[in-house]
């Protein structure tokens, strides 16, 4: 059993990501304040779940101000480069903890919490690109094979190499956390403490993604003005 004062920390960090997605929830159905990209809404929820009250801030400086727009910026290039990069690697992050949380609940429906690590790790990062291209794909009017494809080709270019820095950041804290940080009794998918291993990870991911984003939207950016 976990000792008292770590799940008391695990419950007190999940009731904090709650209470920010709380926040942020109300004030994007309850107060109107809809983001011009309808995916949008979830990344910036899923953010503030992980990361708690630094994402409530991120979503009122960068987030907010997108619902507030009077229509969809096609124009961003007077939007300040970091913005771009926070919602970039927030996009991202929120692929990467929803991939995760849908692939460790389905290995333990599948009964198998003791499989090994690199597992679970390839289950997550499959479901995060898979999540990234149903991303996509919402975004666009049409439904059609072709445009899964184009979906995908679009995940590779944009949003792969911030994908993977995030989730080798998560999976290195995840290992360290199994084997180190907490590795008696072994975490288990319906323990806090293995939730708030995973908020941790999520944030060093988060951090570890911003210069993967920062360098692909810059080469983005080089190519286009090419």
């Amino acid at each position: 059993m976990q000792p008292s004062w770590l799940s008391t920390l695990s419950w007190i960090s999940l009731a904090v990501g709650v209470v920010s997605f709380v926040i942020v929830l109300v004030d994007t159905y309850l107060y109107g304040h809809r983001q011009p990209v309808g995916v949008m809404e979830i990344v910036w929820l899923v953010t503030v779940l992980y990361i708690g009250p630094v994402a409530v801030r991120l979503y009122w400086t960068w987030g907010r101000p997108e619902a507030l727009a009077p229509s969809p910026r096609k124009d961003r290039s007077r939007r300040p480069h970091r913005g771009t990069i926070v919602t970039q690697v927030s996009r991202c992050g929120a692929h990467c903890a929803l991939g995760f949380v849908v692939a460790e609940v389905a290995l333990y429906g599948f009964d198998l919490p003791r499989s090994p690590l690199w597992i679970g790790y390839a289950g997550d990062y499959l479901m995060a690109v898979t999540i990234a291209v149903l991303f996509r794909l919402f975004e666009s009017p049409r439904r059609s094979l072709a445009e899964v494809w184009r979906a995908l080709a679009t995940v590779v270019k944009v949003e792969l190499v911030t994908i993977t820095a995030f989730e080798v950041a998560l999976f290195g804290w995840l290992t360290l956390a199994h084997h180190m940080v907490f590795p008696e009794p072994p975490l288990r998918l319906d323990s806090p403490t293995f939730w708030f291993a995973g908020q941790i990870g999520m944030i060093a991911g988060f951090v570890t993604a911003w210069p993967a984003a920062s360098w692909q939207i810059g080469r983005r950016m080089s190519v286009a003005a090419r």
